[in-house]
C-alpha cells in the first residue's frame, strides 16, 4: 500500500532540486517534510538524545512544545521584559552549556517579534557544541533569514514552510535546510522519503506558484492595515505583526471570542501564554470574512473589549537595515556538496 501512496525516487530528486533552486543551496542541504511537529520531534531526538533541555526563544507554539516532550527534552521558554521584542541577551544569559539546544521562531509564531541576523549570529556562537534551530515559517512575510549563517556554522538548522504563504496550515509542510554533513546524518535518522503523491503535488505546486504567493502576501498586508485602522477607530487595542495575524487586547477575551464566533470569525485566546493575558489572535481571512469580523466588533457591547489602560510595553517586529540575501555568497557556492560546513570565526555580514 505504501508503495502506491509514496512517490518515486525520481520524483523526490525533482522535489529536492526545486527546493535547492529556490533556496540557492545544494540538494544535499535540504530535507523536505510534510508535518512540522513530526519533523521537529525527529530533529530534537537526533540532536538531543533524550537528555537536557531545549531553550525556546520567546513564546512557544503548541507544536514545538509537543515535539520537545516527545523527544524527551525539558523545554524552557525565555521571555524578556516585553513579549513583543526579541533581545539576544535573554537567550545568551539562559545558556549555561556550549552544547545547549536553542529553538527560535523568527518571526515568533505567537507574537510576531523578530531577531536580526546579527542577533542570530551571536546566539549561534554561544552554543558551538549545541544546535540552533531557526523556525522561519513566516519568513515570506518580510522576515529575515538565517541562511547566511550556514556558510560558517555547522550546527544551525533552518525550517521553512512551503504552505504558510498560501494560508495552508494543515501539517505545515516545508523543508529543513542545513549544512550537508549535518543533513546527511539526519537523513539517515528521519524517514524523509515517505512523501505521499498528494503531498508531493502540494509541495510542487507551492514551489511553482511563487508569484501567486507574493500577491497573496501583499493582500494580507493590506488587509492587516485595513483591519487595524477599523479596530482602532472602534476603540479596540491591536498590534500588527510580521505574519498573517493581528493581536487584540480586550477586557474580556472569552466573551469577545464567543461573540465573534457567532459571525463565523474564529479568535485564538492567548491567555495561556505568560504576559499575554487579555490578548486574542486573529488570522487574516478573505476580505469578506474580515468584513464579518469587523461587523462583529461594531455590534459588540463595548464593555467586552474596552480597556481602561494601554499596554505600553515596547514592540518591534522589523529590524531595519538588517535584511540579507536569501542564499550563500558566491565564494561558498562552489564548495563540495558532500562536505560538512566548517565553523569559522569570520564575521557574518549584516
Amino acid at each position: 500500500m505504501d508503495r502506491i501512496l509514496t512517490v518515486t525516487r525520481d520524483s523526490l530528486d525533482q522535489l529536492l532540486e526545486q527546493l535547492a533552486h529556490r533556496l540557492d543551496v545544494d540538494t544535499s542541504s535540504v530535507v523536505p517534510f510534510t508535518d512540522f511537529t513530526d519533523v521537529m520531534t525527529a530533529l530534537l531526538e537526533h540532536v538531543g538524545n533524550g537528555r537536557g533541555r531545549l531553550l525556546i526563544a520567546g513564546h512557544a507554539s503548541p507544536d514545538i512544545a509537543i515535539a520537545a516532550e516527545r523527544a524527551g527534552l525539558r523545554s524552557e521558554e525565555i521571555v524578556g521584559a516585553s513579549p513583543f521584542v526579541s533581545h539576544p541577551e535573554d537567550i545568551l544569559e539562559a545558556v549555561d552549556n556550549s552544547a545547549d539546544l536553542v529553538y527560535l521562531a523568527n518571526p515568533n509564531r505567537v507574537t510576531g517579534s523578530s531577531y536580526s541576523l546579527s542577533h542570530l549570529k551571536r546566539i549561534a556562537q554561544r552554543i558551538p557544541d549545541g544546535t540552533l534551530i531557526l523556525d522561519e515559517k513566516y519568513y515570506d512575510y518580510y522576515g529575515i533569514s538565517g541562511l547566511p549563517l550556514l556558510d560558517r556554522y555547522s550546527h544551525v538548522v533552518i525550517a521553512r514552510s512551503l504552505t504558510a504563504g498560501f494560508n495552508i496550515s494543515s501539517g505545515e509542510s516545508g523543508c529543513l535546510v542545513g549544512c550537508p554533513g549535518f543533513m546527511s546524518g539526519f537523513r539517515n535518522y528521519y524517514q524523509w522519503s515517505r512523501i505521499t503523491s498528494a503531498m508531493f503535488r502540494l509541495l510542487s505546486t507551492s514551489l511553482a506558484n511563487g508569484p501567486s504567493a507574493a500577491k497573496r502576501l501583499t493582500r494580507v498586508h493590506d488587509e492587516l492595515l485595513r483591519i487595524a485602522n477599523e479596530l482602532t477607530g472602534i476603540g479596540v487595542q491591536n498590534r500588527i505583526t510580521s505574519a498573517d495575524f493581528l493581536l487584540l487586547r480586550v477586557a474580556d477575551p472569552r466573551r469577545v471570542a464567543n461573540f465573534v464566533a457567532g459571525f463565523g470569525a474564529p479568535l485564538e485566546n492567548l491567555e495561556m501564554y505568560p504576559d499575554l493575558q487579555n490578548y486574542l489572535r486573529y488570522r487574516v481571512q478573505s476580505p469578506l470574512s474580515n468584513d464579518d469580523f469587523l461587523t462583529a466588533f461594531r455590534r459588540m457591547p463595548s464593555e467586552y473589549y474596552h480597556m481602561a489602560d494601554i499596554d505600553r510595553r515596547v514592540i518591534m517586529f522589523h529590524r531595519p537595515g538588517e535584511s540579507v540575501p536569501d542564499g550563500p555568497s558566491d565564494q561558498t557556492k562552489d564548495r563540495e556538496s558532500t562536505a560538512g560546513c566548517q565553523p569559522s570565526q569570520e564575521e557574518v555580514p549584516v
